[in-house]
């Protein structure tokens, strides 16, 4: 059954999808930076023990991977709060979605009750007429 509120739930539906589209490519984001970000400690773990082993130094190699890294951990303190934000937007949207759901359900009770209720007071009318048809007939048919 169609309600007023049709058109609301599938605008806040689709806000919904959208946000968890967003929400699931920044997880994928920061599953990259973590990626990333693991594969510059390694690299600089190995670089500082073959350093170790051949006494070089590599410090100003070193300096460049830990500010890379350190970009990286930025850019990941970056898009954790984008993540919280768009959950608390999707907390929202799933709120108001709920609310119109509620209140089309509401609608579709209402609706259902008074299509009810017209149901039964056509039975009761035919009823009644059908009581007073017979009743008439009786009438009639006895003798005075």
């Amino acid at each position: 059954m169609k309600t007023p509120y049709d058109a609301a739930l599938r605008v806040h539906q689709r806000e919904l999808d959208e946000v968890s589209t967003a929400i699931r490519d920044e997880a994928g984001k920061l599953g990259a930076l973590e990626r990333e970000r693991e594969r510059l400690r390694a690299s600089l773990r190995s670089e500082a023990q073959v350093a170790a082993e051949l006494a070089l130094c590599s410090q100003a190699w070193q300096g460049r991977v830990r500010g890379a890294a350190s970009e990286i951990g930025a850019l990941q303190a970056s898009v954790e709060a984008r993540i919280e934000q768009l959950r608390d937007i999707a907390l929202d949207a799933y709120g108001t979605l709920r609310g119109i759901e509620t209140a089309a359900d509401d609608y579709r009770r209402d609706a259902l009750r008074i299509e009810a209720g017209a149901e039964q007071a056509a039975s009761d009318d035919l009823g009644a007429v059908a009581f007073l048809k017979a009743r008439r007939s009786i009438r009639r048919a006895s003798p005075r």
